[in-house]
């Protein structure tokens, strides 16, 4: 522990992190290595008292409000007066399937991948957000944040702010809305003329917007996924086939994958606009696969709490991670694409000089572009070795 103090008591030192925007607006909290309470409802006028603080009592994890108050330093919530607050996305590897089974390198790697879905597809996408009003920070754990500062959004209330993580995730999404129902001809019948009316469901195209752009878009390819699963595999596969009779499913196959007139039915569906070519029992089972099936795949990854919260306490950029030694980095859109965490956010203070330890266990992990492949007793480089202890994966020998 007095290892690791030291270590961030002189990156506090050297490399004091910047105040951030509208700082005197701002609630502070931290955390310590030697104590077990959180402290918050701190603000500081000062810059200095600010840089002083870090300095002096070395906190291991240091946080600010999305939200900015009148008199961010009082005891009480309804004492600070709010005054409105950033539009925050946090994602981690909390949010991402399969991602407990991966190394802590493969689990950046994804996340990273994610966040920029959600910031190209969603934030910048759908939602309009100019890049101007976006800054995206790497945690220092597991994750990355992206806060939003348009003037539109400051005052967003919870709920409304729940509402865009809603359209996101595509909560609720109506696959009425998405496919809706339309009558699209009429058939005549025998000799009495008789003429009925006859529904389907519409389809959207690749360029429509939002959410039907998104089910345009994906729809081809997650036909090619379907037929290439056959009728036995896609009933154990997809979750809208799983509870219907093998002859069924083999009949919808051969309305989707067949065909007579030198089209499959796939083809003319997409060609259409409209499920028109399919048999009218197999319509709402085509819809309930777009519902269970293919929509989930298409929504975004987000921890709803966060958005939704107009108080919360994010981590402070430039700041250190106390259980990684990371730095939390701050960066541009753009910047995003190359950035690399373990190279990247391993604080420039470190050097190299060799510290011993003991591994807790075996450890492979690339830092700063040095391979290290570690067991039992080890020399390794300072900045090595922060990261190793912050993580519980050494000792000091």
């Amino acid at each position: 522990m007095e290892f690791i103090m030291r270590r961030f008591h002189d990156y506090y030192a050297d490399s004091p992190p910047p105040p951030p925007e509208r700082f005197g607006r701002r609630e502070f909290g931290f955390m310590f290595f030697d104590k077990t309470f959180v402290q918050r409802h701190l603000g500081f006028a000062k810059e200095t008292d600010f840089h002083s603080f870090l300095r002096d009592r070395v906190p291991s994890h240091c946080y600010y409000s999305s939200a900015y108050y009148k008199d961010p330093g009082a005891e009480k919530m309804e004492d600070k007066t709010w005054l409105g607050a950033d539009l925050i996305f946090d994602l981690d590897a909390d949010h991402i399937p399969g991602a407990e089974a991966l190394s802590y390198t493969e689990m950046l790697a994804k996340v990273k991948s994610e966040m920029i879905r959600l910031l190209d597809e969603f934030v910048l996408g759908d939602l309009g957000f100019e890049e101007s009003h976006l800054k995206v920070t790497f945690s220092g754990g597991r994750g990355y944040h992206a806060h939003v500062s348009d003037p539109r959004v400051l005052m967003l209330r919870s709920h409304e702010r729940r509402e865009i993580v809603d359209y996101i995730t595509g909560t609720d999404l109506n696959v009425d809305w998405l496919v809706p129902e339309r009558t699209v001809g009429d058939k005549r019948y025998g000799a009495t003329g008789r003429v009925q009316s006859y529904q389907t469901r519409l389809l959207p195209g690749p360029s429509d917007g939002g959410w039907r752009g998104k089910l345009g878009r994906a729809l081809p390819s997650f036909l090619d996924e379907l037929e290439a699963s056959g009728p036995v595999g896609a009933r154990e596969r997809y979750s809208a086939l799983k509870g219907e009779k093998p002859e069924t499913v083999v009949g919808f196959f051969e309305d989707l994958f067949g065909g007579v007139t030198g089209k499959r039915g796939r083809d003319l569906m997409i060609q259409k606009g409209n499920l028109a070519d399919l048999r009218d029992r197999h319509v709402p089972l085509f819809a309930r696969l777009i519902e269970q099936d293919l929509r989930p795949k298409l929504g975004g990854e987000v921890d709803e709490p966060v958005t939704s919260d107009i108080k919360r306490l994010i981590r402070l950029p430039y700041s250190l991670h106390g259980k990684t030694g990371l730095r939390v980095q701050k960066m541009t859109r753009d910047e995003l694409d190359d950035f690399d965490p373990l190279r990247d956010a391993v604080p420039g203070t470190l050097g190299d000089a060799p510290i011993k330890l003991k591994m807790v266990k075996r450890t492979d992990v690339r830092l700063r572009g040095e391979r290290f492949s570690l067991e039992g007793e080890v020399e390794v480089p300072e900045f090595a070795a922060l990261f190793l202890l912050c993580r519980r994966e050494a000792v000091l020998a």
